[in-house]
């Protein structure tokens, strides 16, 4: 299969001291938190299932580093509180030895906090915040640093001729932190930024944020949100105030929850802008789709372009587990798991732009200055011709 090929899921030996964290071929027990009940329940879903057929196509080539894995979903609601709490039951009462997921910041941030003191590795596929690699020693990421993000954006909105837009930011961790860089990066272009409107994360109405927002008179929104839910209601609600016009964002504005509530603000609006780090094109995301449609069901030229970019990015970070498990021997002591992840020698993974490598020689961000600028055009995102800088 070219996925086998794709994951390098070559059988390795395993030590034989009957210790689980050590390896000794006992089944590895995986942590995967995921917000099932939220506004992303649409994208956390595809996480999931990404994660299932992982793990499946592992233990099927022989394992990783000699041991079949065992997955264990939990449901972190995309609330720190119950992120931090379904990670301690994972490490303490299923006795995970690896937690994977999480998808906002709030999730990736509050799981993170929990197992580098116990040097737990914890490889995410979605949180975009510094914080989740301010310090990190047993944490990793197969997606970039949102710090990625302000420049393509601005660039972006300036090649197509708007100059002055108006950024909408939630006050979750991502939204708080991302907002300011992007107007400073707006100035700096030259461009002429309204003031910022913020709102609530997980708000269920945003008619005074609207308003707000409308009072500017923008030329484009820049829309900073971790819930798809949240930006399907913001461009509905901007559509019956007659703010008409381009949005860019997040992956989050044409996630399945976002298109659900939004409606046919998709068909009123202009147009609608996204920033992903993945190319449907690229033949190792092409690998995974044609894997992921085999398992699930669907047209894989459908889901190159309808599954969430985290969908890869887990992908690849199964990839990374598999890859640092097989240099340890199943071994996963923190210190001797990270110190092997570290060491993988860069490879394509199915996230990110055709030519970028993962690689954590530099940092615990698998990508950089990957992001890829789509147009969602008749129900799809289209990958457009010119691409930010």
């Amino acid at each position: 299969m070219a996925l086998t090929a794709a994951m390098s899921l070559a059988a390795c030996g395993s030590n034989d001291d009957g210790n689980a964290s050590s390896g000794g071929g006992k089944p590895l027990v995986i942590g995967f938190a995921a917000p099932l009940t939220s506004g992303n329940a649409g994208v956390a879903e595809q996480m999931v299932n990404t994660a299932k057929l992982a793990v499946k196509t592992i233990n099927a080539a022989g394992g990783a580093g000699g041991r079949q894995l065992s997955l264990k979903v939990y449901d972190d609601k995309l609330t720190a509180d119950e992120s931090a709490k379904v990670a301690q039951r994972a490490i303490t009462v299923d006795k995970a030895e690896v937690m994977m997921g999480g998808y906002t910041s709030i999730e990736g941030l509050a799981i993170r906090k929990l197992l580098e003191p116990r040097k737990v590795v914890f490889i995410n596929s979605s949180t975009i915040s510094p914080a989740l690699m301010d310090g990190a020693k047993y944490t990793f990421r197969t997606t970039v640093d949102q710090s990625d993000y302000p420049v393509q954006m601005i660039d972006l909105l300036k090649s197509l001729g708007y100059k002055h837009p108006v950024v909408t930011a939630d006050d979750g961790p991502t939204g708080s932190t991302l907002w300011q860089p992007i107007v400073d990066s707006a100035k700096r272009a030259g461009m002429d930024p309204g003031e910022t409107v913020h709102y609530t994360l997980g708000a269920t109405d945003l008619t005074s944020t609207v308003t707000q927002l409308k009072s500017e008179h923008p030329d484009a929104v820049v829309h900073i949100g971790s819930a798809a839910a949240d930006a399907g209601l913001m461009l509905k609600t901007m559509t019956e105030a007659g703010v008409t016009v381009p949005v860019v964002g997040f992956g989050s504005l044409i996630a399945p929850d976002a298109l659900k509530i939004g409606g046919d603000a998709y068909t009123r609006l202009p147009a609608i802008y996204t920033l992903a780090n993945q190319q449907p094109s690229k033949p190792e995301y092409q690998q995974f789709i044609k894997a992921y449609a085999t398992e699930y069901g669907g047209s894989a030229d459908d889901l190159a372009l309808g599954l969430a970019e985290q969908d890869g990015a887990t992908w690849d970070a199964f990839t990374v587990l598999k890859k640092g498990l097989d240099a340890t021997g199943g071994d996963t002591d923190g210190d001797k798991l990270a110190k092997a992840i570290d060491a993988i020698t860069p490879f394509a993974g199915a996230a990110g732009k055709e030519g970028a490598l993962i690689n954590f020689g530099d940092g615990r961000d698998g990508f950089s200055k990957s992001l890829v600028a789509f147009q969602f055009v008749n129900g799809k995102p289209k990958e457009l011709a010119q691409q930010p800088q």
